[in-house]
């Protein structure tokens, strides 16, 4: 369940009625209003959908994902990354993970829990965005061209406001799935504007849910001044349609979170010599690659990114041996879940796109004949 902070305030028709300004005090005397009663405000008007039901803290057992991060902060457990803290707790039931898809070796007693939330967020239809948008829901308008110009203009509207990969990645898939669900104007000229409105909606969007920093740094109307669009009003109405559209479901995982979580503990299943934060580093360029190729969203986040790993330690260790390659298809499985014959169409799209320098080695068959 996603809990829209006090920067949401701005994506309503209407400003808050008097007292609920959350960042001053009014004329007066009121004192600023709290993250939780403007959430309960939010709710009342309909714009945020309603509380699960209350959770009691768990006693010791520890058998749901809330309950594991409750017996880690009791224990004194090292704790994940926060969007994994935020996966974990985000269903309070234990959810079958995938089939092939199993961590075989967790390395603490959460990462499983962690794993099937995530796994089961990703296959919900509701936070996928459809692989044929661009023939269905956009009936052929937006040629792949146009999608691969969407996304490269919002690499770089993240790059000019210092916002990082991670937000790159959730604003991708913010555009992606409001694209699979709304059809945009027949005008090329129209079209290509309200594609530039929105690539800026999503980013602007997705900073503020990965970085609070950054979204105090931001406001629609510099965004409209800086990118020349009408006004900042334009801006936040394009917002405020894409997240009704999403069903205000903005936290599901992506190939970054992935590519975080299945290096977390790589150094249990990499060789003494690889660095871990070169290997994730190589893995979160590779994975950002792939968002300007639209066959990716055949795949999961989870897959793309095991994809991404496993292409990483190629380019770091390119002149492998065949003991190597063994080695690394049956550690990708420990560490992914996923057998190599199950990532090797992504593998070859993911190779296509890496530029003639990285690509000084051959994928080996080796790969792809070791499945346990």
């Amino acid at each position: 369940m996603e809990i829209m902070d006090p920067y949401a305030h701005e994506l309503l028709a209407h400003p808050p009625p008097p007292g609920f300004d959350p960042f001053s005090v009014d004329g007066a005397g009121n004192a600023p209003i709290t993250t939780e009663q403007m959430d309960d405000y939010l709710r009342a008007i309909g714009v945020l959908p309603p509380l699960p039901p209350a959770v009691a803290p768990p006693t010791p057992g520890y058998t749901t994902p809330t309950a594991t991060l409750w017996g880690a902060m009791d224990y004194g457990t090292e704790l994940p990354a926060t969007c994994e803290l935020y996966a974990a707790a985000v269903d309070v039931h234990v959810r079958a993970q995938p089939v092939g898809a199993v961590l075989k070796n967790p390395a603490t007693p959460y990462d499983a829990d962690i794993d099937a939330s995530l796994r089961a967020m990703e296959e919900d239809p509701m936070e996928r965005p459809s692989p044929e948008y661009l023939d269905t829901t956009q009936r052929g308008r937006m040629e792949p061209v146009a999608r691969v110009n969407l996304v490269l203009w919002m690499c770089e509207f993240c790059y000019h406001y210092g916002l990082s990969s991670v937000v790159v990645h959730r604003a991708v898939s913010y555009a992606d799935r409001f694209l699979s669900a709304r059809a945009l104007a027949d005008n090329v000229a129209s079209y290509n504007h309200k594609l530039r409105v929105l690539g800026a909606a999503a980013a602007y969007a997705a900073a503020k849910y990965e970085d609070r920093d950054a979204a105090r740094r931001l406001n629609a109307r510099d965004i409209a001044s800086d990118c020349g669009f009408a006004s900042g009003q334009e801006v936040l109405s394009t917002e405020r349609a894409m997240v009704a559209a999403l069903g205000y479901r903005l936290g599901g995982p992506t190939a970054h979170t992935f590519v975080d979580h299945f290096t977390r503990h790589s150094r249990r299943h990499g060789e003494d010599d690889e660095d871990p934060e070169q290997l994730r580093n190589a893995a979160h360029q590779l994975a950002e690659a792939s968002l300007f190729d639209h066959c990716f969203l055949k795949l999961l986040p989870s897959a793309v990114a095991a994809t991404a790993i496993l292409l990483a330690r190629m380019v770091l260790k390119p002149s492998y041996d065949d003991e190597q390659a063994r080695r690394w298809s049956r550690e990708i499985k420990e560490l992914t879940g996923y057998k190599p014959t199950e990532l090797k169409d992504g593998m070859d799209a993911m190779y296509s796109l890496m530029p003639d320098c990285y690509r000084c080695f051959e994928i080996s068959p080796l790969f792809f004949l070791v499945d346990s």
